[in-house]
């Protein structure tokens, strides 16, 4: 069992980890309970992927973490003394004076080069020769530039974001509220004209301004230039923000953020909300330095789901093995209960190796020989959680497989490999790994490791294959 202390009002944890003891002074307790009450819906913290307020889905979330999700699971022990649990999330959050980082459990005093990796793999944004600031904080928000091209696309398919903005006129046709003063200071003598003001929905908004100016400073930073063109769908978008702000001036920089302070709430265009939040996290990091709000009674972070991250990158890796990935953020969900049953049992699986539908488009689940799940867990040492087997029980059944296997990394050379059969319908259930490197002297030297693992875990999935009669 870990035995942590809180130094320099910092408190630095592991992911998924389990009754960590810490002893928290008097002056951070207050502030640590109100962080293990707040759910990932905090008010200043960006998320990546932005939770979803979906329902549940055979156990699983529809869109990463859901945002009633807690942080943190704390519990007191005695004393000064605190029980800590982490799960999914890495990033930093804090509180007051206190301050929480959470780290990959595969990070390293050197920095926590497999979060990098696994971002710039799924972002498919080159970042061999991104430097890791020594400060684990820096480190982290060093990556939110990553994310504003994903933010913005996700955002602008809801279409462009429009709010209520004056306008003053000064001409033959009034048609909102005429300025008395005003008008008897331009318009006297009188020529015909009305000096007045309307409110109209415009394009040329705070929030627009705020994107562009997120948009002009990404342009001038030679690492983050080519964030927005390697992609015709972030290209398109950047044009659309570029058309909609043509009032648009760099010298404003302080007056949009400024406006920005409130959360642009929309009923319809729920995607523009992460996007103003990562956008405000940006800038205010441009000269500022690190700067979050200045009310010490907001929550403010950034934190990462890496079991998202964990899954979008083994999709990239089993993809040329003739994996589907069966995307839930997208809704690819299945029917398990025919037409009229009383309820449809949605589920949705990770990985179906070479699927067969019956139909084009349909909901109805296909046939296939291997199922597969990600799971970013500590199954190294140990064997899968019940939940986790029957979990993939179900998946075989509903997909007419013989053989189910599971996906995690691996901190040891040697790891536990498990494997079931099953009684019934028959079935097996294997656990395989890819081993993330642990003595990495620089980021460069991981990457280069990593090309070594998974290819090593290539020719681990292609000798399952073969052994189970599929390659």
């Amino acid at each position: 069992m870990d035995h942590l202390t809180i130094s320099n009002n910092t408190l630095t944890l592991k992911d998924n980890t389990y009754n960590c003891e810490v002893e928290v002074a008097t002056q951070h307790q207050e502030a640590l309970q109100y962080l293990a009450n707040k759910t990932v819906h905090a008010e200043d913290v960006v998320i990546y992927p932005y939770p979803s307020s979906a329902p549940e889905v055979e156990g699983e979330y529809l869109s990463g973490v859901h945002r009633d999700d807690s942080i943190l699971s704390v519990q007191h022990k005695q004393g000064n003394t605190y029980s800590i649990n982490t799960g999914n999330l890495v990033g930093f959050i804090g509180y007051g004076d206190l301050k929480i980082i959470i780290q990959s459990r595969f990070a390293s005093e050197r920095g926590d080069f497999w979060l990098h990796y696994l971002m710039h793999k799924v972002s498919r944004f080159n970042l061999v020769n991104l430097p890791i600031a020594p400060s684990p904080v820096e480190s982290i928000l060093n990556l939110l530039p990553l994310l504003f091209p994903n933010y913005l696309v996700r955002a602008l398919n809801q279409g462009i974001f429009k709010q209520y903005q004056r306008f003053d006129y000064n001409d033959t046709k009034p048609k909102g509220t005429i300025e008395v003063a005003r008008h008897l200071k331009r318009n006297i003598p009188f020529q015909g004209k009305i000096a007045y003001h309307t409110r109209e929905l415009s394009c040329d908004n705070p929030v627009t301004e705020l994107i562009r100016h997120t948009i002009e400073f990404l342009r001038t930073k030679p690492q983050w230039a080519s964030l927005l063109e390697f992609d015709a769908d972030v290209i398109e978008a950047v044009q659309q923000i570029e058309l909609a702000t043509p009032n648009f001036r760099r010298g404003s920089l302080h007056a949009v953020v400024a406006a920005n302070h409130r959360p642009c709430a929309h009923p319809l265009l729920t995607d523009y909300l992460p996007l103003q939040q990562l956008c405000l996290k940006i800038l205010r990091n441009e000269d500022e330095g690190l700067r979050f709000s200045t009310d010490n009674e907001q929550v403010y972070g950034v934190l990462f789901d890496i079991s998202y991250l964990w899954e979008e990158y083994l999709a990239l890796l089993l993809h040329p093995a003739g994996f589907a990935h069966q995307s839930n953020t997208q809704r690819q969900m299945w029917r398990l209960a025919k037409k009229g049953s009383a309820s449809r049992l949605l589920f949705c699986p990770d990985f179906v190796f070479k699927p067969h539908f019956s139909t084009r488009y349909s909901l109805e689940p296909p046939t296939t020989n291997l199922v597969a799940d990600a799971k970013y867990k500590r199954y190294e040492c140990k064997a899968p959680d019940d939940a986790d087997v029957l979990q993939m029980i179900r998946y075989m059944y509903a997909l007419q497989a013989q053989h189910s296997l599971l996906l995690s990394p691996a901190s040891k050379a040697d790891p536990l490999k498990s494997h079931y059969e099953f009684y019934g319908h028959g079935g097996t259930l294997d656990v395989r790994f890819l081993d993330v490197p642990q003595h990495a002297d620089s980021y460069h030297d991981f990457c280069t490791q990593m090309r070594d693992a998974e290819e090593s875990l290539g020719t681990t999935i292609s000798d399952f294959l073969r052994d189970i009669d599929l390659q």
